[in-house]
């Protein structure tokens, strides 16, 4: 892949991480006890892996690791569900001012298959779906297009 071919891969996955750590607070007081939201709401989920899947098999084909940093991957998101969550820094910051904990708002939409969405960001207004979902692991993607090639771009959260 080129630089330029990679770097919206990565400004992806930045976004994704970025958006659930924006603060929003959530009027709603109805709480989902579906499935996938008993699922998501378990337990607090942490980065494991990142990269570029071009046959949208949920499957990473080339891995990414440069745009996540150390500092980043110990960050867990804690999914309640209020529809309300908590992002937290972990024991490494990448900014020693950023707070420790910062609360979000989410929900799923569609059926079938779900989607991730957040009004704390316009970026994620739209969603970003779930390929698959188990109690330990947890594949996002967004759907994109780079150099007029179509592809996936894979987050892989574990517990």
């Amino acid at each position: 892949m080129t630089k330029s071919a990679a770097f919206i891969p990565c400004l992806l996955t930045l976004a994704t991480l970025t958006i659930w750590t924006a603060c929003k607070k959530n009027n709603s007081s109805s709480t989902d006890t579906s499935p996938r939201t008993t699922l998501i709401t378990e337990a607090s989920w942490k980065f494991d892996a990142s990269g570029v899947d071009f046959n949208k098999d949920g499957a990473i084909d080339v891995i990414d690791s440069t745009t996540i940093l150390p500092c980043q991957k110990d960050n867990t998101y804690t999914f309640n569900k209020d529809s309300t969550g908590v992002a937290d820094e972990g024991p490494t910051k990448c900014n020693s001012t950023d707070p420790q904990t910062t609360d979000f708002t989410w929900s799923f939409s569609g059926t079938g298959q779900s989607v991730i969405k957040s009004d704390a960001d316009p970026l994620l207004a739209n969603g970003i779906s779930i390929f698959s979902m188990t109690s330990t692991k947890m594949v996002l993607y967004k759907d994109t297009t780079v150099s007029g090639i179509p592809l996936w771009y894979i987050v892989n959260m574990k517990h």
